[in-house]
């Protein structure tokens, strides 16, 4: 009886120490797994870029074949890396990081979740950011409460407006209808930065050729000459004005640009309440962007 009490003591005793074993694996396992994802981010904390994107900033710490992104609501996501025939790609799954110059995307399943998103450096004093590109090309000021973003990855005709010529759309600064709380005829305003090495694009850079109507002139923006060609397209009922400053610079033609949409005040009947948007401030502010406008 006595030899049996033992074995049965010994048996639980066992069980005991194989479950206290297993539970100290499991916590080891999820310890250790914790730890490594943290240290990843910690070694590749040296390399963490900020991509200013339409939605919000997104910020990426690459290491050696993955990539972490944190989102604007601190959220973390970490990707592998995957082949790519031109620029970086890392996915897993449904969700895709694309980019390729300082521009890029992100995108979650059929959804682009992070849009024409740029990399470069932001300094913000009061109530203006400062932007310089990430290849310290060019700098430019704009109000802090404007979204700053980039254009598609890749070359693209959205470098200026009006041109079939293919370039590089590396800057944009958005002021959405929303800008005016009261209702207005105020589409929209953009503001870009853009440049195309295209031989026909640099040869007719500062060229006008859009139509009738328009005007050229000579400024200086940042002791150095720029032709500024303004002109007006219209069509049902909206109206498109553009100011372009064209400069030539390293052997490329760079247009930095604005362009205000708006709408026939006319089309609108008195019980709308819509009224004329004050336009002498929209052009002041992006009249300061392009003014602010530097080579480095």
């Amino acid at each position: 009886m006595r030899g049996g009490r033992h074995l049965c003591y010994n048996y639980f005793m066992n069980k005991k120490l194989i479950w206290i074993i297993s539970f100290v694996i499991v916590i080891g396992v999820f310890v250790g797994g914790f730890y490594f994802l943290n240290s990843k981010n910690k070694n590749s904390a040296g390399n963490a870029i900020n991509f200013y994107c339409q939605e919000g900033n997104l910020k990426a710490q690459f290491g050696k074949n993955y990539v972490v992104l944190t989102f604007a609501d601190n959220k973390n996501i970490l990707l592998p890396q995957a082949i790519s025939g031109s620029g970086i790609r890392y996915e897993m799954g449904s969700t895709t990081f694309i980019g390729k110059g300082d521009n890029a995307f992100l995108t979650e399943g059929t959804t682009t979740t992070y849009s024409n998103c740029v990399t470069g450096n932001v300094i913000t004093k009061k109530t203006i950011s400062s932007f310089t590109n990430a290849s310290k090309t060019f700098s430019f000021s704009y109000p802090k409460n404007l979204v700053l973003s980039g254009g598609d990855v890749g070359y693209s005709q959205s470098w200026s407006v009006a041109t079939d010529k293919f370039g590089m759309l590396l800057a944009v600064i958005n002021i959405p209808r929303t800008f005016f709380l009261e209702k207005t005829n105020f589409g929209e305003a953009k503001f870009t930065v853009g440049t195309s090495d295209d031989p026909d694009a640099v040869k007719n850079c500062l060229k006008y050729n859009y139509g009738e109507t328009g005007t050229t002139s000579e400024v200086v923006i940042g002791d150095r000459p720029f032709t500024k060609i303004s002109f007006t397209d219209v069509g049902a009922g909206n109206y498109y004005d553009t100011t372009s400053y064209r400069t030539v610079y390293n052997g490329q033609c760079y247009a930095v640009e604005y362009t205000i949409h708006s709408t026939n005040i006319y089309n609108y009947s008195p019980d709308q309440g819509v009224e004329e948007y004050d336009k002498t401030k929209i052009n002041s502010i992006l009249e300061y962007i392009a003014q602010s406008f530097r080579f480095i």
